[in-house]
């Protein structure tokens, strides 16, 4: 399913960049850790099921590059602050983070969706991404003296749904962290947020059939793979003049 010959960047774009990667046991986080490796970065695989995460780390390091796994939940303050000292107690030094780690809500109205389910999105990816620049920023000021991060949002936080309230007002919401996050650390951290629509990961092959994305300019769906070659854009040194920016991965459909 994921190869150590995934191929995301340029060999070398990512170069001894140490990078914590969190939704790595699966889809776009899984994509991007082996597609980072190849591209030079000694990646740091987070999630909270460990076996998936320990075996794509082996096989990154069987083909020569330098990986760690970290169980990590992302709603938990101890958690993402232990992911963080482990990443620096082990490579000595934090470069880049990719704040990926989402969930999904089942589809319902506003008024069926319970307080409990609101708060369970929000804490995987408010909390998740407020936690990850709060324990990542100090980390790469403290070891690398600058460093970069981007958040994994998606396009539903410009337009809503009417039965995803949640994901639209938790997208929404990582939008003004973003923003935010990027004037207060600039011009050291540059912080960025991807804004997904339409990826079909190989978990979900089947959410978007074939014929599903004719009304996109792209007129397929994208892929993890797809997503992984814009984040590690994003975090190497060619983006040095991107921060505070909502770049959409989406085939066109902001268009």
């Amino acid at each position: 399913m994921y190869s150590v010959d995934t191929k995301v960047a340029p060999d070398g774009l990512l170069k001894d960049k140490v990078t914590i990667v969190t939704g790595a046991s699966q889809g776009i986080g899984a994509a991007a850790a082996f597609g980072f490796a190849r591209a030079g970065a000694k990646v740091v695989l987070a999630a909270r099921r460990l076996g998936p995460i320990e075996e794509f780390a082996k096989r990154i390091r069987d083909n020569g590059s330098e990986a760690i796994a970290v169980e990590t939940d992302v709603a938990n303050e101890e958690s993402v602050k232990n992911l963080v000292e482990r990443t620096v107690n082990h490579f000595g030094r934090l470069d880049c983070a990719f704040n990926n780690a989402g969930v999904d809500q089942k589809p319902a109205l506003p008024h069926e969706l319970s307080l409990e389910e609101w708060r369970y999105v929000f804490g995987v990816k408010c909390d998740g991404a407020f936690l990850g620049i709060k324990y990542q920023v100090p980390a790469m000021l403290a070891t690398a003296g600058k460093g970069a991060i981007v958040n994994n949002g998606s396009v539903v936080g410009d337009r809503g749904v009417a039965t995803l309230l949640a994901p639209c007002a938790s997208q929404a919401a990582i939008v003004g962290l973003t923003k935010a996050a990027a004037k207060a650390y600039g011009p050291n951290i540059r912080i960025n947020m991807i804004a997904t629509g339409g990826i079909r990961t190989a978990e979900r092959f089947d959410m978007y059939p074939e014929g599903a994305m004719a009304h996109l300019p792209a007129k397929r769906p994208g892929t993890s793979e797809e997503v992984a070659s814009t984040t590690a854009w994003l975090l190497s040194d060619y983006a040095s003049y991107h921060t505070g920016d909502v770049i959409p991965i989406d085939g066109g459909y902001w268009a």
